[in-house]
């Protein structure tokens, strides 16, 4: 009875714990087996992860899988390697080439001669490896051809090595990262990431050898100031899988070979996806989502890269491999960016700031968080997010942009919602509270004085007095109680409050809009941090308009107009109430505005004193801009002034040898500089009356000489021997196709045609005079019967 018992009572706790642990064992032998029979399956040994393996069978042995399995992963992974030491033994005896055809790009053809059919071209700048045959180079990358020089015995291509085109080194004497952002364009684009006042243009001029420190520079300011640096309502949020990243990047900056690079930066980009999605307030999220789409761009560019690149040698990513990458970065930037724009709170900033029906959910109303009901801080948000998501639709390809991320605004019953792209927001959130922003041609008045404007220009100012509706009860009664009425809708706190943080709102529009020439009224410069927000964030400016200011053009807000920089061709300053006190301010911020061309100070209160002064800075200061005017200032006796500048000039250009003018405007008269040009050269032949001028040349004897190489051209081929070879009938079609560029060309087609209208006059002029004449023997003819008849 006893023995029934227990065998009905089952297995003890303790057996069960000990099959449970045995059972476990035995899945986790079963699933080590499964990963290593995943990577034997793997046919092409060149695609095997070799890391993955390694890991792979570490944990097989620790686990105690089959030891036959065990044995046969290691034997694979022995294979790789080997296959490694060959590629890399092979790879030292591969010259790496970069085109430098003066006449464009180069032809990849599918044999050693230049009658077989082309396969791709070659941009010059690019780089392809290649073993030399002859006078050509068989490609190591891919099947075809390309010829290393032209008959006349240029160089089509030249050995490559380094880290950029402009740097010379030995193969693996220098990081690869600096020959990546050099060779590889659009690896370049996930610059724009790191700072919404960052434009897509910013990377072509970037300087690929410093690029990466650059970019570390910038992420560790985004991970300790967050994306907007200076926002006092800034709160930084530690991670240490974003530190991580940094530090990684840095390991990947100074990698010497593509493998080791890309390595490197998949672990920086995977710690930075970690690091955002651990992250817990809004700004240090979108700060890290700046530095997470960053490398990632970057991770997708450099995985398409190494596939076709060994050791330190840059090779040809194929154009369809290309736009893979991108859009595999470009498609996970966009699921980011579509989950942030659905969260609550940052529905409810932009509901608040539209004054809209409300975010609702669980049959409740989402408040506004205390943080946002900071203008700083809530306007802060939009802007980023807004710059954010219009910095990922720059990028390519522009078909994934119907995928972009969306803001949806909740409307009444049996309403549509409202769908608004990000980059819309700002323009329907300034027209709400009645922000004014209107394009207008610039006005033709003094036009010969001012500085040309091409384009609209876009004139912006702060939003007129709140109206109260005086047929209001509510309103009649605060009146005849003697209560102030305050500012309506504009009251401190509101949506449509006057508040500096409204710059934010018109940078991100004129960032959409792409505007390039602003006008701004005194009424937004009296507003505290307008102007210094707005120039900080937005587009480059070419022209800035803030004339009619008066009184609220202050020191201070002049100061403000070098963060402009060096985009700024015009500045308009007129009527700005600017005196003696104001020179100094304004020398200071010409210092920091390079390429500025045309600065206007008409209508000022300048007397001539404090004009002098500032024409000898300038001079002093060797700050050229060509166009000043000045015309309606208290200047005194206009002769004497433009004899004190004249010396003032004169001196100037003194020891300038060629090239450059300056043009004073003032009232109806101008005065002229032409600083002393270089001898010999045509500005010297034109203004000094002692040498011959300069020939010119009849569009008839451009005419005869493209006919006569013609001729030549026809010659050669007809009876030059070399004309027969592949190398010379290239160089011939090459030649036919300049001079055709000649006989095409709109000169002489406008010639031909002055030609065929003075032919086509002189025959009607001679087919005229001939009936004219017929006309008149006729007459004379008929006069003379006549006269015979009488007789």
């Amino acid at each position: 009875t006893r023995w029934v018992g227990e065998a009905m009572a089952g297995p003890s706790p303790k057996q069960k714990a000990e099959a449970a642990k045995a059972a476990v064992a035995r899945l986790e032998i079963i699933e080590a087996e499964a990963a290593l029979r995943e990577f034997l399956f793997e046919s092409e040994l060149a695609k095997l992860d070799a890391e993955g393996l390694g890991k792979a069978i570490e944990v097989a042995k620790e686990k105690g899988a089959n030891e036959n399995l065990i044995a046969k992963a290691n034997a694979r992974l022995q294979e790789w390697h080997d296959l490694q030491a060959k590629i890399a033994e092979a790879n030292k005896k591969v010259p790496t080439w970069m085109v430098i055809n003066p006449d464009g790009y180069m032809n990849i053809r599918l044999q050693p001669d230049t009658s077989s059919p082309i396969l791709a071209t070659k941009e010059p700048g690019e780089v392809v490896r290649g073993i030399p045959e002859g006078p050509w180079i068989r490609l190591y990358d891919r099947p075809g051809y390309m010829l290393l020089e032209n008959p006349s015995g240029e160089p089509l291509l030249t050995r490559f090595e380094g880290a950029s085109i402009a740097e010379g080194g030995e193969v693996q004497s220098v990081a690869w990262a600096p020959k990546f952002f050099a060779l590889d364009r659009l690896a370049r684009e996930a610059f724009v990431f790191l700072a919404p006042e960052h434009h897509n243009t910013d990377y072509c001029i970037a300087d690929t050898v410093t690029l990466g420190h650059r970019i570390h520079k910038l992420g560790q300011r985004l991970y300790d100031e967050g994306s907007m640096p200076g926002n006092p309502t800034w709160e930084m949020e530690e991670s240490p899988e974003v530190v991580q990243s940094l530090d990684v990047w840095m390991q990947a900056v100074e990698a010497k070979s593509c493998a080791q690079f890309d390595k490197l930066l998949q672990k920086a980009a995977d710690l930075a996806n970690e690091g955002y999605a651990q992250m817990g307030n809004l700004a240090p999220r979108l700060a890290s989502l700046r530095w997470n789409c960053c490398m990632s761009w970057l991770a997708a560019r450099s995985k398409a890269v190494t596939e076709v690149s060994s050791g330190n040698s840059f090779g040809a990513i194929s154009a369809k491999r290309s736009d893979e990458a991108c859009r595999t970065a470009k498609h996970t930037m966009f699921e980011w960016l579509r989950s942030l724009t659905k969260e609550w709170g940052v529905l409810t900033m932009f509901d608040y700031d539209l004054v809209g029906e409300g975010v609702w959910h669980d049959y409740k109303r989402e408040p506004l968080s205390k943080r946002a009901q900071q203008e700083w801080y809530r306007r802060g948000m939009e802007f980023d997010i807004i710059k954010l998501c219009y910095q990922a639709l720059q990028v390519p390809p522009e078909d994934l942009n119907p995928s972009a991320a969306t803001v949806v605004m909740v409307q009444p019953y049996l309403t549509p919602h409202w769908i608004i792209p990000p980059e819309d927001l700002p323009g329907h959130i300034l027209r709400k509270h009645d922000w004014f922003f209107k394009y207008a041609y610039p006005e033709i008045d003094d036009l010969h004085t001012k500085g040309l404007i091409q384009g609209k220009v876009l004139h912006i100012e702060q939003p007129p007095e709140y109206q109260h509706d005086f047929s209001d009860p509510e309103v009649i009664a605060k009146v005849q109680r003697g209560e102030d009425l305050g500012k309506g809708t504009q009251e401190d706190g509101l949506p449509g409050a006057l508040h500096g943080s409204v710059a934010l709102l018109y940078a991100a529009f004129c960032t959409v809009e792409k505007v390039q020439n602003l006008h701004i009224y005194p009424g937004l410069l009296g507003m505290e941090d307008f102007l210094q927000k707005f120039l900080e964030y937005c587009p480059p400016l070419s022209v800035l308009e803030l004339s009619g200011s008066g009184d609220a053009l202050t020191e201070g807000v002049l100061k403000l107009v070098g963060l402009a920089g060096s985009s700024l061709l015009t500045l308009d300053l007129s009527e700005c109430a600017l005196d003696e006190d104001m020179v100094e301010p304004l020398i200071e911020i010409l210092e920091k505005l390079p390429n500025l061309k045309h600065i206007d100070l008409a209508h000022n209160s300048l007397d001539s004193q404090a004009a002098i002064r500032l024409m000898s800075f300038l001079s002093e200061s060797r700050i050229d801009i060509p166009s000043i005017r000045l015309d309606g200032n208290p200047l005194g006796d206009p002769e004497e002034f433009k004899s004190e500048v004249a010396a003032i000039l004169a001196a100037r250009g003194e020891p300038v040898v060629a090239g450059g003018e300056m043009v004073l405007h003032f009232e109806d008269d101008m005065m002229r500089w032409y600083p002393a040009p270089k001898e010999g050269f045509l500005a010297h032949r034109i203004r000094d009356d002692s040498n011959d001028p300069p020939r010119a040349i009849a569009i008839k004897e451009v005419r005869n000489m493209a006919n006569a190489q013609k001729r030549a051209l026809d010659k050669y081929e007809s009876s030059n021997p070399a004309a027969t070879t592949s190398g010379g009938r290239d160089w011939l079609a090459r030649q036919r196709k300049e001079n055709k560029k000649v006989f095409d060309s709109h000169l002489l087609e406008m010639y031909k045609m002055d030609v065929q209208q003075r032919v086509a006059e002189k025959e009607a002029k001679e087919a005229a005079d001939k009936a004219a004449k017929e006309a008149k023997e006729a007459a004379e003819a008929e006069a003379q019967a006549e006269k015979s008849k009488k007789k």
